[in-house]
């Protein structure tokens, strides 16, 4: 009998397949995981953002300057353009929160991005304007919701038509492009920010 030595090269061929094989599907595995950890590194800064975004609009809008010392509008819902503009007065800005001259405040979406602008007014000299933004983000919109009375329950407005007053609840709503998509891809419907206004103190005899 021959003693065998040796491979064919048919076994050498599946061998070689096999191990190509193994070291694609290996590749393939070690790319997904890459790009998982991508996303979720992505998901958390964009979360961590949000949430910054959002504690700094409930500061500014929970602050306002009582309405004899200022001679605007306490708060408005510009909607002449294709997306909403919120402005509104605010002594939340700086910290401590509630101290120093009103500042004028600004919401709104350009170019794909909430931002966030804040000029300060006569009161507060020597601050620097402040702006602050937010992308992706798209179909931001604001609502208010008005006082109760005796007479009538309160009700959800898309505008508010009192100069001097502010209403009980405002609500700002925008949306968060997916991981998988774009602005004009797959939307993520985030969470709206309510936040109830304190009502505004008068000033004690």
């Amino acid at each position: 009998m021959r003693l065998r030595r040796g491979f064919t090269l048919l076994e050498v061929i599946v061998a070689m397949t096999v191990t190509g094989l193994a070291l694609t599907t290996a590749g393939m595995a070690l790319s997904a995981a890459r790009n998982t950890a991508a996303r979720i590194q992505v998901h958390q800064a964009r979360t961590e953002t949000d949430s910054r975004v959002r504690a700094l609009l409930t500061d500014m809008l929970r602050h306002a300057p009582l309405a004899e010392q200022v001679d605007q509008p306490l708060l408005m819902i510009d909607r002449s353009a294709d997306v909403p503009v919120l402005r509104f007065l605010s002594t939340g800005v700086r910290e401590p929160h509630g101290t120093g001259g009103p500042w004028m405040v600004e919401v709104t979406v350009q170019d794909a991005a909430l931002v966030v602008r804040a000029t300060p007014l006569s009161g507060d000299l020597g601050a620097s304007p402040l702006m602050a933004t937010f992308a992706p983000v798209s179909g931001f919109d604001v609502k208010v919701l008005e006082h109760a009375t005796a007479l009538a329950s309160p009700v959800w407005r898309a505008d508010w038509p009192i100069a001097q007053d502010r209403p009980r609840v405002i609500e700002l709503s925008w949306q968060q492009p997916t991981d998988r998509g774009s602005i004009g891809g797959a939307i993520d419907g985030s969470l709206p920010l309510r936040v109830v206004l304190a009502p505004l103190e008068r000033p004690r005899s």
